[in-house]
């Protein structure tokens, strides 16, 4: 009732036109989110009434909404028993995750150093990375890291890759979610990691700057192989088995 009520106030008070394009766009940000941050825990049964009495942005915007879901991988059909929150077994993890190490490494070969606003586009984003940082908000956390990947995947050019990139950070960021609220560290540990996550960003800051493009690899890799042994660590357990979501999500 209460997520209700608040998209209810979104959608009076926005200032976009109250079309099916604009509503759809909100369907669809709000219904990530809910998914990212396990709200919508996978292999959910997203069917429509639930769907419109807790996203009341009307019938069309929401199936818009989960046609671009599915589009990015955060939702799938069964046998024409309609949408679900898409399932996440520890094999697929596994996968997705070496597909990840994979991916990174390739932006990090093709960055191109003539990106005129990467550096200042890259600290901007980071400086709002250290800010939801500090009141521990998993899913702005979240949002800001995916942000800082996404615009290095931008200075490729390729856009190939950056749409490939895009689909594994859309898949990682839940992962990403699960995992900060799965490991039970103290907040002086959490603090800890977020520093490591800072020291290694502004490094691959300087490494652009200085166009240094070994030392830049490298770091990317090791940043995403870091995030690959956090999660195998957290996920445990038999390759076919689905990944207890549980009691992850936050309402």
């Amino acid at each position: 009732m209460k997520n209700t009520t608040k998209i209810k106030q979104i959608i009076k008070s926005s200032s976009v036109k109250k079309d099916s394009a604009s509503l759809a766009d909100l369907a669809t940000s709000e219904l990530r989110n809910k998914i990212l941050d396990l709200s919508l825990t996978p292999s959910e049964h997203l069917e429509e009434r639930m769907l419109l009495e807790r996203f009341p942005f009307g019938r069309t915007p929401i199936r818009e909404a989960l046609n671009r879901l599915m589009a990015e991988g955060l939702v799938e059909t069964k046998n024409g028993r309609g949408a679900y929150v898409a399932s996440m077994s520890i094999w697929h993890t596994l996968q997705l995750l070496e597909a990840y190490v994979i991916s990174e490494r390739v932006v990090a070969s093709l960055i191109k150093f003539d990106d005129v606003n990467l550096v200042s586009d890259l600290e901007a984003i980071q400086t709002e990375y250290e800010s939801v940082s500090k009141n521990a908000d998993i899913l702005g956390i979240t949002e800001k890291n995916n942000r800082f990947h996404r615009r290095l995947a931008q200075a490729t050019g390729n856009r190939f890759i950056i749409a490939q990139h895009a689909d594994l950070h859309n898949l990682a960021r839940r992962l990403s979610f699960f995992v900060y609220s799965s490991e039970n560290v103290s907040a002086k540990e959490f603090n800890l990691q977020v520093s490591r996550i800072t020291r290694q960003h502004y490094e691959i800051i300087g490494f652009i700057q200085s166009q240094n493009r070994s030392e830049l690899v490298s770091l990317i890799t090791e940043h995403a192989v870091l995030f690959r042994l956090r999660l195998s660590a957290v996920i445990g357990g038999a390759a076919d088995k689905e990944i207890d979501f549980s009691e992850k999500s936050i309402n």
